[in-house]
């Protein structure tokens, strides 16, 4: 009876950290196949509790079903186990010095939801760091030239804008007003300001000097639809020297909801110019 529990609890943490490596590697195991592997590898652990060689055979035996016979197949996914066994397993450790149950379907059914609670957090944890980078990677420096003045920008580039000037199907992005407030004519603070997003006949209180350059923007959102205006920028750098093609700036009042602290949201075609930079950077 006694071995029964251990060869259950020992496959109970073997599926949870196999389950937990299977979705990280994105290796759609089928269920059946990860609860054939825990039993794989809690087997010789059972027989051979003190023995390296058991250990590492169960672990090899374990991979290998789980995830496939090559080395290709299951290199990664390895990693993952080892790292959610270590994690788990200490979790667990804690717990069952501490805790222990007389009767083996609870301390089974037990060790199966701390694990389970562990591994959950150890992934959640883990996709916030990887969202993070993620995120990162898309936030650069930037010098922003308009109105015959330069300003310094930190921006990001949203995968999710796809807005452009319905005319000739240019990019637009989104600026905070504050961070280019420096720049803008003295002509166009008022305008700006009393600008009515409800009212598309507007263009004609922008100076004539400055409408050339600008159009109506739509915009959709989840309030429903509404107008901007938006100005033809002379040249925008971001990164290492990649400049945007020609596009508008849309100003706007709230900038709290920005990643990563930037002053700006580019347009999701904005990543071209960046993917040709990186490249380049890395044929030379």
């Amino acid at each position: 009876m006694y071995g029964e529990i251990i060869i259950g609890i020992n496959m109970v943490f073997n599926y949870a950290i196999l389950s937990f490596a299977n979705r990280m590697a994105k290796s759609q195991t089928t269920s059946k196949r990860l609860l054939l592997a825990s039993f794989v590898g809690a087997f010789p652990v059972t027989l051979f509790p003190n023995s390296p060689l058991a250990i590492v055979i169960a672990f090899l035996g374990m991979v290998i079903c789980a995830f496939g016979i090559s080395f290709k197949a299951w290199k990664g996914p390895s990693i993952l186990v080892l790292i959610g066994a270590l994690f788990a397993g200490g979790v667990l450790t804690v717990f069952t010095d501490r805790f222990m149950f007389s009767n083996a379907k609870a301390t089974v059914f037990v060790c199966a939801l701390v694990a389970y609670i562990s591994l959950y957090l150890l992934k959640t944890k883990w996709l916030d760091v990887r969202t993070a980078r993620q995120m990162s990677s898309y936030s650069f420096d930037s010098v922003l030239s308009i109105w015959g003045g330069t300003t310094q920008i930190q921006v990001f580039i949203d995968t999710g804008n796809r807005c452009v000037e319905p005319l000739t199907g240019e990019a637009v992005h989104f600026i905070s007003f504050e961070a280019v407030e420096s720049i803008i004519p003295k002509e166009l603070i008022e305008p700006l300001h009393t600008w009515n997003t409800k009212d598309m006949h507007q263009l004609s209180k922008i100076p004539k000097q400055y409408q050339k350059n600008a159009r109506l923007i739509r915009l959709q959102t989840v309030q429903g639809a509404s107008w901007a205006v938006g100005f033809k920028f002379d040249q925008w750098v971001i990164g290492k020297g990649s400049e945007l093609p020609t596009g508008y700036i849309v100003l706007t009042k709230e900038d709290n909801r920005y990643p990563e602290g930037a002053a700006a949201i580019l347009h999701a075609s904005a990543l071209e110019s960046i993917t040709e930079e990186r490249g380049t950077d890395h044929v030379a």
